[in-house]
């Protein structure tokens, strides 16, 4: 069950994220034709800034849905609904306290944006920018119900229907009556719609949610809170790791090397969010195999986790190092392309950032939030600090260079140890040996990219494009499917491939054999 879960999650999940991929690149070039790249540095901007006020949530969902795991699966009702109650008030509470955050940021705009755009227009977009967060803070909670019952799936389908509807009303509003008031508006009310529809969608499946009457015993407050508190200190890290960027670009550089940094942060968050979502269906059956205490199995689910990572991400890691300059010069032309060390680092962090997916997986599975509750405080720190130093030095590819020491320094090793120490009871060195193979395999294919795609990387055609993405992919797999053959994880993987394509055929089988009249 759990593994057949875990499939349906990964497959819609892959299908929903890719549907919703095309329209989010049309609406950037739209945006940019119709709006300009001060606006669109703007928007990215007001996403970084609203992220920031958001370490007041203090990580409570991930504490929540950890928390829900042994009751949901128990089918205490009472437990679960008293969880989801502590759940509400948090968020209430935090959506007001935001609000009233942002609102006081809204008054000090004028130190990011430098007069390029008026203020009193960028104050307004802010606000409406805030609305657009708060609504989530209000209606979300009890979405995190459809997760810890492995229904991830179906948040994917709602989601990806309300991105679409989106993307349609906001090209049909660039192109009729470009607004940036408009298109943040348009944003706003399909959230809600999205939210009002989930909530009638939950309460259907699950009424027994709006009868109950929840109640948790006060030693599981105190152990929730306590791993809000660490996760507060987790959240802050996160934020001030990913949320930074644009706020120093913005304030040392200008908002047009913002959205042109963020076209590439687009394209690359794509590729995350893809890989996410092929893995993301796991997180569920993660938490339920921990709570089965076979340290055994779990160390061999996250090897297997961590050969399909490292396929994944190399292969998107080396494919967007020879392709990613060239995608950007045909979707948004000459003046959007960035220096070639600011790509070599953005493709860095992005390779060192989803590496440790297993590892995080079975850290936000098995709870681990207080041990290592200072590291993202230290990365955070290193972070900001050496991307202001570096910023002013080298200008853009300073940023990036800040977040790789800082992911160095601190994360890389940290996050593995607490796994294997506390889940494992494995030597970290067994984790490094890993991770130095792999990367090392990954070395061959991204050399031999290289130079077999370079006759095609510098130019402006659409077909050049083709051939070098061909190129990759097809070498990098077939490079692959040769070193790893005859491995246990690859062994592992090809066979549920297999078991999967066979019930699928079957199950079409049978549609077919019910549609005949015998």
């Amino acid at each position: 069950m759990r593994v057949r879960k875990a499939s349906i999650n990964v497959i819609v999940n892959l299908l929903t994220f890719a549907l919703g991929l095309l329209p989010s690149f049309i609406v950037r070039k739209a945006f940019l034709d119709s709006l300009g790249n001060e606006l669109l540095g703007l928007t990215s901007l007001y996403t970084n800034i609203i992220g920031l006020l958001s370490i007041v949530e203090l990580g409570i969902g991930s504490a929540i849905i950890y928390s829900l795991y042994k009751p949901f699966a128990e089918n205490d009702q009472v437990k679960v609904k008293g969880y989801l109650q502590f759940y509400s008030k948090f968020y209430n509470a935090v959506g007001c306290i935001i609000l009233v955050l942002g609102i006081i940021v809204s008054f000090f705009l004028q130190f990011f944006i430098k007069d390029q755009i008026n203020l009193l227009d960028a104050q307004l977009y802010f606000l409406l920018f805030l609305v657009n967060t708060i609504i989530t803070y209000f209606f979300s909670y009890k979405i995190c119900i459809l997760n810890v019952a492995q229904d991830g799936y179906k948040v994917a389908i709602g989601t990806t229907a309300s991105k679409l509807l989106v993307s349609i009303l906001q090209l049909a509003m660039l192109k009729f009556y470009p607004s940036l008031y408009v298109f943040l508006i348009i944003q706003i009310a399909v959230s809600l719609l999205y939210f009002l529809f989930m909530d009638l969608y939950i309460k259907s499946k699950y009424p027994w949610i709006k009868v109950t009457s929840g109640k948790i015993s006060s030693e599981e407050r105190s152990s929730l809170i306590k791993n809000v508190k660490a996760l507060f200190m987790h959240k802050i890290g996160g934020i001030l790791v990913l949320g930074t960027s644009n706020i120093v670009i913005s304030a040392f550089i200008n908002l047009t090397v913002v959205g042109i940094f963020n076209s590439y942060s687009m394209i690359l968050g794509a590729a995350q969010g893809l890989i996410s979502s092929s893995l993301s269906g796991v997180s569920a059956s993660v938490g339920n195999l921990l709570a089965e205490d076979d340290k055994s199995a779990a160390y061999k689910v996250h090897k297997r986790l961590f050969f399909l990572s490292f396929w994944l991400v190399s292969f998107a890691t080396i494919s967007l190092l020879n392709t990613i300059g060239q995608f950007v010069l045909l979707w948004l032309g000459d003046g959007q392309v960035l220096d070639r060390l600011s790509i070599i680092l953005l493709v860095i962090n992005f390779y060192f950032f989803l590496m440790r997916g297993s590892v995080e997986r079975f850290k936000e599975g098995g709870g681990i939030y207080v041990q290592d509750r200072y590291a993202p405080l230290a990365e955070a720190a290193i972070n900001l600090g050496a991307s202001i130093i570096l910023v002013k030095l080298i200008g853009l590819p300073g940023v990036l260079l800040g977040t790789l020491l800082s992911n160095v320094t601190v994360i890389f090793w940290v996050k593995p140890k607490m796994v294997y120490k506390y889940i494992f009871k494995v030597g970290l060195i067994e984790y490094f040996k890993m991770y130095a193979k792999y990367l090392l395999i990954g070395c061959i294919p991204l050399v031999l990219t290289y130079f077999a795609t370079m006759p095609l990387k510098e130019t402006k055609s659409v077909y050049a494009l083709m051939g070098n993405c061909v190129i990759n992919i097809v070498l990098i797999n077939v490079m692959y499917y040769f070193i790893f053959r005859k491995n246990e994880e690859f062994i592992y993987f090809k066979g549920l491939l297999g078991a999967l394509i066979g019930k699928f055929k079957i199950s079409t089988i049978v549609v077919r054999l019910k549609q005949k009249d015998f």
